[in-house]
């Protein structure tokens, strides 16, 4: 069967690969993904797949349905990939660059929403060698942190019930024919913060007769900073960002209100118990040893990434027979970026690892800089592993 796959992976390659570059050279924001699922579509219906509906309030996200034709379990496999683009001017320099000015597949999404075509193909042309069903989550939406949650309110993840569920991830820190893998947590949960900072204006040439909350609030930014290290196990991570300051009256004035805007991140309950808290604490305690009025407003918007260990096994043992990869890292720690697909952890137990797309040789480029950069060669080594895996999945349990 090994064989047989990776004859039918290099005998696709090619075409998934141009799939992948159209999408990349026509970027679609997230909820804006129209072209982008048109293609999907258009795609899965050639492929033959059972079923085929459209996700979420823009109707740009896609569920598909695979049903094998073996006998055997009837078990159920979900694979996700999100499809969505950032709002960054691509520098990649690459000859099929966005073609949108302002918009750009910064992420890896073009090649996900690839890969997963891809598998879908491979899927469906050895439908005859497995029983049960595949579903293939073509999600929208990801960067904004919403097209997870409708997929997950559209009942994805029932009728039938999906035992396990997997997504891959680019990654240019490691290279072409690497997988990275954790057995824990790959990606952070994210609270939106808020901080409000009030006083009394003054003059600045008189600052006694006013209450400084560009003092204050600068005092509570160089607090929070240290609150991750000096408050937490050093095998523990979270931490305070704040991307946004707003506030004051001009040159000569002090006391006007000012708004800081971050977000906490964090790896586990206790951890986001723990600086919820103090977050508050702290802020509160700055304001009042300053004489300003602060306000807290904490917004969960994304829970951590949870991997299942099987699953992380799983893509260890399938990788063994996939001769494209060269070796599985196991990842030092997770990344502290939000993910949704966490939500589909939460109803099923999987995996997401991480898609080594560095040229050998060649320069890093970072996830969301304006340079960031896939290697064509990675696409087909995601396909395979993510159709090995599948076709184990329904195989064992």
């Amino acid at each position: 069967m090994n064989e047989s796959l990776a004859t039918l992976v290099q005998r696709k390659a090619d075409e998934v690969i141009q799939w992948r570059r159209r999408i990349h050279e026509n970027p679609e924001l997230s909820f804006h993904e129209t072209e982008t699922s048109a293609l999907i579509e258009e795609k899965l219906r050639a492929f033959g797949v059972d079923v085929i509906r459209r996700i979420g309030k823009s109707q740009t996200g896609i569920c598909a349905e695979l049903y094998g034709t073996a006998d055997g379990p009837k078990r159920c496999i979900g694979i996700r990939a999100d499809i969505d683009a950032l709002p960054i001017r691509e520098q990649s320099g690459v000859p099929y660059a966005s073609k949108r000015d302002g918009v750009f597949h910064g992420c890896g999404h073009d090649s996900h929403a690839a890969i997963l075509l891809g598998t879908a193909w491979l899927l469906s042309d050895l439908r005859d060698t497995f029983s049960g069903c595949v579903k293939f989550f073509f999600q929208h939406a990801e960067e904004e942190l919403g097209g997870g949650r409708e997929f997950m309110e559209a009942g994805v993840m029932e009728n039938p019930h999906v035992d396990g569920v997997m997504a891959l991830h680019a990654l240019p820190d490691i290279y072409v024919g690497e997988i990275g893998v954790r057995d824990d947590f790959m990606t952070a949960g994210v609270d939106l913060l808020k901080v409000t900072v009030e006083g009394k204006q003054a003059h600045g040439g008189y600052p006694h007769y006013g209450v400084d909350t560009i003092l204050a609030a600068s005092t509570i930014v160089t607090t929070l900073q240290s609150l991750g290290s000096r408050e937490l196990a050093p095998t523990d991570c979270a931490f305070v960002t704040f991307g946004r300051i707003e506030g004051g009256i001009s040159n000569s004035y002090i006391g006007g209100p000012v708004v800081l805007e971050g977000c906490i991140r964090y790896l586990r309950k206790t951890t986001q118990e723990l600086f919820h808290r103090r977050v508050r604490e702290i802020a509160t305690g700055v304001g009042t040893a300053l004489k300003a009025n602060v306000t807290v407003e904490i917004t969960p918007e994304m829970i951590p990434t949870c991997v299942d260990k099987t699953w992380v096994d799983r893509i260890r043992r399938v990788c063994r027979d996939v001769a494209s990869v060269e070796r599985v890292i196991d990842l030092p720690s997770p990344a502290m970026g939000g993910e949704d697909y966490a939500y589909y952890l939460e109803k099923a137990p999987g995996t997401l690892f991480r898609l080594g797309v560095r040229t050998p040789g060649g320069p890093h480029c970072p996830t969301h800089s304006i340079n960031f950069y896939v290697d064509d060669r990675a696409v087909p080594i995601g396909m395979e592993v993510l159709a090995a895996a599948a076709l184990d999945a329904l195989a064992r349990g």
